[in-house]
């Protein structure tokens, strides 16, 4: 026991070297990090982050083309400060990943009659509240997600409203988490599609995981469906993903090295008058680092790949592949001045090339109090 909270302290430890989107991107997104970022997964992590304020860069428009779906990321920020009464925190500007990639698949699909291409408007100016406190020895957070909004122009007028509860409970040794959408819906009143929505019929999403010494083995499963209304057809949309796997952590002088393999599987179906669907399934491995280069320097980065069995199918347009090259590396840099910290993530991870202009891309500013 006494090895297993070590462990976790190292693997947790409220240090500016947590920081940003940048940070867990660079990293894989690998499922044993807790950061400034993970409380949008598990609220109760806000108890291990220490107290911060942090600012993210990117875009900030209300309304995206087909073009536009593979976006830059959001501009967003926020903060979490210790009272007397438990751990609070704000946030500004983070959209529901779900929610977001419903609203970007019905804008760009083939049953939007007509081009509905950009017709729904996404999430804007999201809110999040967090509370969390210490009960019996667990860490428990809650988060409260809301956003509601309405833009008219001389041609169209689009509304769109989200709501959700997130909850969770973390301990040194393992954690579990639930997600619960509570309402959603976009709509627009474009008269050639006969006033196109989306409105959300079921959303929830629960994982968790245990440390066993260095390996951490965990799992989650998401389900999402929503009814896309367009020229007066309706089309059930229905999501369901599910992951389960181990990462091993190793701590190494100056920081972290891990690998870890997992079992991916996620279903997107159309039920209209024909029932389409797509499907992913593969097994992701990843190995990372995260070290300090020097007292103001910290040094991360990944790569990821299918091994052994994968399959993307698309009914839709009748497509197939399997284990076809998705191997990605990712490097990111953290640059510390006492509680402050730049980080951020090298464009030239995706494209081979990394200039001057490139440097420190998906960029975030993170002020540990």
């Amino acid at each position: 026991m006494k090895k297993l909270l070590v462990l976790a302290a190292l693997t947790m430890a409220a240090a500016p070297a947590m920081a940003s989107k940048a940070r867990l991107s660079s990293l894989g997104n690998a499922s044993h990090l807790v950061d400034t970022q993970t409380l949008f997964v598990n609220p109760a992590d806000l108890n291990y982050v220490g107290d911060f304020a942090t600012l993210e860069m990117g875009d900030n428009k209300s309304t995206y083309s087909a073009t536009d779906v593979t976006r830059a990321p959001k501009a967003e920020g926020g903060f979490v400060r210790t009272t007397s009464f438990g751990k609070v925190g704000a946030y500004l500007g983070h959209r529901n990943d779900t929610t977001t990639s419903f609203i970007d698949g019905v804008n760009v699909s083939t049953f939007a009659v007509g081009g509905a291409n950009g017709t729904l408007m996404t999430e804007q100016n999201p809110l999040d509240l967090f509370y969390g406190n210490d009960f019996g020895g667990m860490k428990w957070g809650f988060d409260f997600h809301y956003s509601n909004a309405k833009n008219d122009t001389a041609t169209v007028s689009q509304k769109a409203n989200t709501m959700g509860l997130s909850a969770g409970v973390r301990t040194d040794v393992w954690n579990a988490y639930a997600r619960l959408g509570l309402m959603g819906k976009t709509e627009s009143d474009v008269a050639a599609l006969q006033s196109p929505k989306l409105e959300s019929k079921g959303l929830y999403k629960v994982g968790g995981g245990y440390w066993f010494d260095s390996i951490y083995a965990f799992a989650n499963y998401e389900y999402a469906k929503g009814t896309a209304t367009v020229s007066n057809a309706d089309t059930d949309i229905t999501k369901n993903q599910y992951e389960v796997g181990m990462v091993n952590n190793h701590k190494v002088e100056g920081g972290n090295f891990f690998y870890g393999i997992s079992y991916l599987s996620n279903e997107v179906k159309q039920d209209s008058t024909t029932s389409k669907k797509t499907s992913t399934s593969g097994l992701p491995f990843l190995v990372g680092m995260e070290l300090d280069a020097a007292s103001w320097l910290t040094l991360r980065g990944s790569v990821k790949q299918t091994v052994i069995v994968g399959e993307n199918k698309n009914e839709t347009a009748n497509t197939k592949s399997n284990l076809t090259n998705d191997t990605t590396v990712a490097v990111g840099a953290g640059l510390k001045w006492g509680k402050i910290e730049l980080d951020g993530s090298l464009a030239g991870s995706t494209t081979g090339a990394v200039n001057g202009n490139s440097l420190l891309a998906d960029a975030s500013l993170t002020y540990m109090f």
